[in-house]
């Protein structure tokens, strides 16, 4: 398509502001410890990227997990460029920027150059976008690579080579995010009529399969079953499909991430990846069979949710983020102000029943649309999740604001009434959007210093993760952890401590502390640290019964009877066998330094023992 010189000097500037400010961000980023040791899914990708560059054999031999198309393109730019990361981030800036030409031409191409130009300007300051693009995540890639796949659709029916060119880019974006995939499925079927050809859709379906091919016999080498792309569907599935849903999907990262995931192992009893994925999947369709109203209402709240104004975080929150850049502070509003999205998506789907009027209709736009939205809420969704549908949500939004001018003043009055209410609606508190961890940064950053072997700064970071959200148990964990590496004893316990009062049901933080002040010569500290596990009475007795024993130990050393008796009562109260088992060792231990003959007839009295 040939641009006219105005149009050329605008969408110049469009690109030269995306690309400065995904740059500024960047430089941004740059120092801060997690800019070269990134948390969580990024931590998990760098990894593999850095073996494949290396030519190394995976981190594990089965299945992806999760789907690998970023580790391929971070293992190439890793390749060639070094093992830093400013070079892949650098990349997905110049990927963000390219989106924003695609958008245009997108636009420029189904609804005018004014339509196009204004989506580009959308995307290049969106700013989800341009965090995103500092993520290394799939979002950015499929993004842009859906973009490609949207354009050459548009002639995919009067073009064997761009409906080939068309499904060689969803295939190449469902290895990225395979969600793309219902998408594909979407146009195959128009194709067929569409194109009234069916060499076309031969093209695009042999296409679409090219790269996914080679990451199913992969995964078929190391677990000899069809695995398409990865095996973290089942388990995504289960998130978003399950009657406990805001508690299973506000898990994070921890000790009950870990048993949740060692559920099919431990309930299920079943072993690999492969079967703990069909074992989620059968248990999210057997809440559906169960409760199918629930299940029905849930999707239609996620479909929802979707087009919620609000950012709903899962790996990095990017309301936390805008602490420490200028340029996403300027970008992105406060949590609780939902801007951008707040005001991209009353307008986008004002766009929407603008561009229904139209002859033709935008059908490619409308079914990515609108398949991404029934596909991710079939899961569950998240900010990140929804990034490859901004630029077209974008789209539809320049065209709402293109209505709003066209429109006759009676008409504008009934618009603006429907912009009111339908971004009432996207910002519209709910549990989702109300989800924040404002722990984690910090809690990342000390992990990250922990790999440095930087014990200070390490201490310094969980330290302000516990004052970010004193309830949150696991920086108090990892502080308890850095602390007692460091030699300081006491305050590893006072963190451990402070561990067990934010998640009583879980015992060992509480009992770790105990164990540190009773070799560190703190008996009174150990006894409290064992009254608070036992009197906050989350499990069952019987799981305290070591618990118990341990009381009645710290009270024979301070040669407190009576109390050590009550103590060895409850013990075998909790679990008498257990109580018996360990009762010898009590007796060894303190036969000699309790010379009551009273205690002694008493202990066995608690044990049944005929004098």
């Amino acid at each position: 398509m040939r641009l006219s010189r105005r149009e050329r000097i605008a969408l110049a500037l469009v690109l030269t502001a995306g690309l400065a400010v995904r740059l500024l961000h960047l430089h941004e980023l740059r120092a801060d410890v997690l800019f070269e040791h990134p948390p969580l899914d990024e931590d998990r990708y760098v990894a593999e990227a850095r073996l494949l560059a290396r030519g190394a054999p995976p981190l594990e031999r089965q299945p992806y997990w999760q789907p690998p198309g970023i580790m391929y393109v971070l293992s190439a730019t890793l390749r060639l460029a070094g093992a830093g990361l400013t070079a892949p981030r650098v990349v997905q800036a110049l990927l963000g920027t390219a989106a924003c030409a695609l958008v245009y031409a997108i636009g420029r191409r189904v609804f005018g150059a004014r339509v196009g130009l204004g989506a580009a300007a959308i995307v290049a300051l969106h700013g989800v976008l341009v965090f995103s693009g500092g993520e290394l995540l799939p979002a950015t890639w499929a993004s842009a690579i859906d973009l490609v796949g949207i354009l050459l659709l548009l002639d995919a029916p009067k073009s064997l080579a761009r409906a080939a060119g068309a499904g060689l880019a969803l295939g190449v974006s469902a290895i990225f995010t395979p969600v793309v995939l219902p998408f594909a499925l979407v146009c195959a079927a128009w194709l067929v009529r569409a194109a009234r050809d069916g060499r076309a859709l031969a093209a695009f379906l042999v296409a679409l399969a090219l790269p996914i091919a080679p990451v199913t016999l992969r995964n078929l080498r190391y677990s000899d079953e069809i695995v398409p792309v990865s095996t973290n569907g089942g388990l995504n599935f289960y998130l978003g499909n399950d009657p406990r849903y805001p508690d299973t999907l506000a898990i994070r990262p921890g000790t009950k991430w870990d048993a949740l995931t060692l559920e099919p192992m431990r309930v299920g009893h079943v072993a690999g990846p492969v079967a703990a994925s069909r074992w989620f999947l059968r248990r999210g369709l057997s809440f559906w069979r169960a409760h199918p109203l629930e299940a029905a209402t849930l999707y239609a709240r996620k479909v929802a949710l979707f087009f919620h104004g609000a950012e709903i975080p899962r790996d990095v929150d990017v309301y936390d983020a805008r602490a420490t850049s200028r340029v996403l502070s300027a970008l992105v509003g406060p949590r609780g102000t939902p801007w951008p999205d707040g005001a991209l998506v009353p307008l986008a789907l004002l766009g929407v029943a603008a561009s229904l009027r139209r002859r033709p209709r935008p059908f490619v736009l409308l079914a990515f649309l609108t398949s991404q939205a029934l596909a991710i809420a079939a899961f569950f969704v998240t900010s990140r999740y929804r990034v490859p549908s901004l630029p077209v949500l974008a789209l539809f939004a320049a065209v709402g604001v293109g209505a709003i001018v066209e429109a006759t003043p009676r008409a504008r009055v009934g618009m603006a009434v429907a912009l009111a209410a339908l971004g009432a609606l996207c910002v519209l508190p709910t549990r989702e959007t109300k989800m924040a961890w404002p722990a984690e940064p910090d809690l990342y950053r000390g992990l990250a210093y922990r790999k440095l072997g930087d014990s200070a700064h390490e201490i310094e970071a969980l330290r302000r993760g516990t004052a970010a959200d004193a309830r949150d148990p696991r920086p108090w964990h990892e502080l308890g952890v850095a602390l007692e590496r460091a030699d300081r004893r006491l305050e590893a316990a006072d963190a451990f401590d402070r561990e067990g009062a934010c998640d009583p049901a879980d015992p060992l933080p509480r009992r770790r502390a105990a164990r540190i002040r009773a070799r560190a010569g703190d008996r009174e500290g150990a006894i409290r640290s064992l009254r608070a596990l036992v009197a906050a009475a989350k499990l069952a007795p019987r799981a305290y019964a070591g618990d118990w024993l341990m009381l009645s130990a710290l009270y024979a050393e301070g040669h407190e009877a009576a109390d050590a008796l009550d103590a060895l009562r409850a013990a075998a109260s909790a679990d008498r066998g257990y109580f018996l088992w360990q009762l010898p060792q009590f007796r060894e231990r303190f036969g000699t330094t309790i010379d009551d003959p009273g205690f002694w007839q008493s202990v066995a009295a608690i044990a049944g023992e005929r004098p």
